[in-house]
Order: structure tokens, then sequence, then C-alpha cells
């Protein structure tokens, strides 16, 4: 029996039936090991990438994580900052309510005197930021040496007794007015808090301007104005008499006294004006700072994102469970 002849797969060339056969087992059998191998390396491969997703995923959390501190961090700054303006203020008002327990204490305790307004305030540097161009000196029992300066040159000297009081007495009068002559001051100013019975804020008493802490800025500011218009006049030693008496005469007026207590009202005012500036630039920056973190947040992500693509492998790989293409060339023909 003559045997079949067949096509050799591999050159074309004429072979028996078996032989045939042969190359044809020989070729399922390369293939099968060419799957196991392509199998061997997928597995690999999606173990890999299995491995780099769980890595993206730790790094992913560990970035919330720290996003999330950054915030809570944030949030108690917050918290922790109002307690500290709420106890702050709580301070302010028990101190001003303590002050003014203080006073009346003493009112009570003395009998009838009368108290002005600004006792705590610092006249040195009050007056120092106020007219930076002139001199102001601090002198022995609490006192201040104000030069008003014009063109650099002394247009005359205020002394201020601003030395802190709890009841009055008529001494303090007496002694300033001893300053003010050795000094050669042209004008001197009791700043009180406290006053004698029956005169309040603002008048003269043997040639000395008595009054409230809070009205002295007012005070020096008219008075220095005198002196420099003076100085600029070359007035005479008559003629500044005169004028000082004219001088005194306004300050003491029902007038006067009002309009200086409506520019202290008023300064009051603005100063609460650039309080009220400042809390409202604090808020301004709050909210630039919670803005500035979201977007650094953003970009956190952005960067993320593009990192990701960059990282990415070029080619995607098969996905299990698909069907494997086998090459035109180990087709067996039928």
């Amino acid at each position: 029996m003559i045997e079949a002849a067949e096509r050799c797969p591999w050159c074309g060339s004429k072979i028996t039936h078996s032989r045939f056969v042969q190359i044809q087992d020989a070729i399922r059998k390369d293939e099968q090991r060419k799957l196991a191998a392509l199998e061997k390396a997928f597995d690999a491969e999606r173990a890999k990438v299995s491995k780099q997703v769980e890595l993206s995923k730790h790094e992913a959390d560990k970035v919330r994580r720290k996003e999330i501190a950054e915030i809570r961090q944030i949030l108690q700054r917050d918290r922790d900052a109002a307690l500290v303006r709420q106890e702050a203020a709580f301070a302010r008002e028990r101190d001003a309510m303590q002050k003014k327990i203080a006073q009346m204490s003493r009112r009570v305790g003395k009998g009838g005197g009368e108290t002005g307004e600004g006792a705590e305030i610092d006249l040195y540097d009050e007056l120092r930021g106020a007219f930076p161009e002139d001199q102001i000196a601090r002198a022995k029992g609490g006192m201040l040496v104000h030069d008003v300066r014009y063109k650099s040159k002394s247009a005359g000297k205020i002394v201020i007794d601003s030395k802190s009081r709890a009841a009055w007495q008529h001494a303090f009068v007496t002694k300033l007015r001893e300053t003010q002559s050795d000094l050669g001051a042209e004008h001197a100013i009791l700043a009180t808090p406290v006053f004698p019975s029956g005169k309040k804020e603002l008048f003269v008493d043997a040639g000395v301007i008595i009054l409230a802490p809070a009205r002295v800025r007012a005070m020096v500011e008219v008075l220095r104005k005198a002196l420099i218009a003076m100085h600029v006049a070359k007035l005479s030693d008559a003629e500044r008499s005169d004028k000082l008496a004219q001088l005194f005469k306004f300050i003491t007026s029902s007038g006067f006294k009002r309009k200086l207590a409506e520019a202290s009202d008023l300064a009051n005012e603005a100063l609460e004006i650039d309080v009220e500036e400042k809390r409202t630039h604090d808020n301004v920056w709050k909210k630039r700072g919670t803005v500035l973190t979201r977007i650094k947040h953003v970009l956190r992500e952005i960067d993320t994102d593009v990192s990701a693509i960059v990282e990415a492998r070029d080619a995607t790989p098969p996905q299990s469970g698909g069907a494997v293409l086998r090459p035109a060339a180990f087709r067996v023909k039928s």
C-alpha cells in the first residue's frame, strides 16, 4: 500500500503522512511551550502591575493622611487663635471694669472729687508720636518737658505733669508752677484723672492748665500752634503776656471745652476705625490663607495625575481570559 504524500508545513516539500504527523506534533508542542512561556510572563507582569497599583494606593493614602493632618493643624490653629482673642477681649473688659471700680472706690473714699478720662494713657509715647519734630524729654517727678521746635529752633516750652494720682491736692499746682518757673516754660499742664470738687475735665489755676490725660494731646496742639505763631511774629514780652491772657480766656470757655471734647471723641472714633480695619484685614488674610491651601492641594493632585501619565507603561497588557492569537504559519492545513 502506497502511503499518502503530504506537504511539509516548514519547507513545503513532499513528505510521507507519518512524517507530517510527527512534524505537526512537534509544532503543537512548540506552540504549547511558547504559550506557557507567554502565560508565565503575563502572570509576572500582572503581579508587577498589581504591586505598583498597591504602592500607588499606599502613597495616595499617605498623601491624603498628610493633607488631613495639615487641615486639622490649620483648624486647630484657628481655634487656638480664636480662644486667644476671646481671652484677650475678656481680659481687656475685666481690666476696664477693675479700673472703673477702682476709680469709683477712690471717689467714694475721698468724698466728692471728680475724675477725668485717659488715666491709663502714656503721654510720653503719645506726644512723641504726634510731634516727632519736637524734643520731648522726661524730667524728675514724672514730668515731661515738651520743647516746641520751628525750623530746628525752640519756639517755647511746655512742662507737663503726668504723674498718676489717686486723689486731688492743690499742692500739685504749686509744685508744677515752681517747675515751670525754674525751666522758663511758657505753659504748664497738669494731666490728672482726679479733680477737685466742682471741677471737671478742664480749668486753669494760677496759670496752670489742669485737664484730663485724654485731652492733653489736643491741648498741646493748640498751645504749640500759638507758640510757633508768636515765635514767628517776634512779639514783645508785653504782647506775649496779652496774647497768653487771651488764650487762657479762650481755652476756659465753654465753646473751647465742647470742641476739645469733640476732637477727643473723634480721635477715639478714628482709633475704633483703625481697629475695625485691622480686624477686617485679619479676616481677609485668613480667607486668603485658606484659598492658598486649597490651591496647593489642587496643584498636588494635578502633579499626581501628570506623574501617573508619565510613569505609565506604553503597552497595556492583555486582559486575562482573552483569546490567544496564533501566528498564521502555525495553523495546520486541513
